[in-house]
Parts: structure tokens; sequence; C-alpha cells
């Protein structure tokens, strides 16, 4: 043995580090009730011990063997990383925010016909409490079609403070 390498030290603090990790843990806790993951440790140790494994390998293989190693595996991570940075690009979300439409801020709630909506004609409904439009509304029917009063409907759209109005047992059949 010609005694230690600089490979042989990377080596070791890896696993003494791998160590540590599999005794100790990579959570710390903060006092605030989570945990905090400080992975950047086992990758750390996993990095050192891999540099250190192939570097002792490869410094005894003939040098075309080296270099052909050294070429394929940073081909090797180089694709991997590639792909990682593809593939977090493709999974995230759209940055930009599309305009918001104050036509469609009250799309869904519920509300109840106090005055009937005639066919083609305008009638008023109220809406359900806790909405922020005022109540009651002049409302309309999407399709045209007359609602009866005390029927229950959802708004679609409040387009120049008219109600746009489904029918609820219209909207529960398409569901």
């Amino acid at each position: 043995m010609g005694g230690f390498r600089l490979f042989d030290v990377v080596f070791l603090a890896g696993v003494l580090l791998s160590v540590r990790l599999m005794v100790s843990g990579v959570e710390r806790d903060r006092g605030d009730g989570e945990p905090v993951v400080r992975s950047r440790f086992a990758m750390l140790a996993g990095a050192l011990t891999l540099a250190g494994f192939l570097g002792a390998v490869s410094i005894r293989l003939s040098p075309s063997v080296f270099l052909s190693s050294a070429l394929l595996l940073g081909g090797a991570m180089t694709g991997a990383l590639s792909a990682r940075w593809l593939v977090a690009r493709a999974a995230a979300p759209p940055n930009e925010d599309h305009e918001f439409d104050p036509r469609f801020a009250l799309q869904g709630v519920p509300a109840l016909v106090v005055r009937s909506i005639p066919v083609n004609g305008d009638g008023l409904v109220q809406l359900s409490p806790g909405s922020d439009a005022p109540s009651p509304i002049r409302a309309r029917s999407v399709d045209g079609s007359a609602i009866a009063r005390g029927e229950e409907v959802g708004v679609e759209r409040i387009d120049g403070g008219v109600a746009f109005v489904e029918a609820w047992s219209v909207i529960e059949a398409r569901l």
C-alpha cells in the first residue's frame, strides 16, 4: 500500500459523514413544530463517497480507460442534469396569471328567484348571503327560457348589472 491518496481521504470523509447522518438523521427541530430537513448533507455525503470511490478505482486504470470513463460519466451526468432541468421546466406552472374577468367573479354562486324571469326577459334574484354583490339583482336566463319564482338558480356571469342565471336543476343534470 502506498499510503493514502486524495481519493481515499475523500471516500473516507464521505463514509464518515454518511454514518453520522445515519446515526443522527437529517431532520433538525426549529422549535416551531416544523422539522427542517437538511438534505444537502445527505447529498454531500453521497457525492463525497462516490467521488472518492470512482477516483480510487479510476486512478488504478490505464489513462485511456480513465479518460473514456471520465467522458462517459461526464456525458451521463450532463444528460441527467439536462433531463432534470427539462422535467422541472415542463412541470412548473406558468408564472403569469391570466387576466381576471370581473364578469365571472360570482360564477357558480347560488341564488333564489324572487321575481319570475319571463322568456327572454328580466326578473330578480336574491344572491346567497355572503356574496359581495348587491342583492336583489336583475336577472335573465342564460338560454332565454322562463324561470319561475322561488326556483334555485346558479349565476353564470354578471354583465352590465344583470345576472345571467341557469336553473339549478339544469346544472345538476349536467353534472
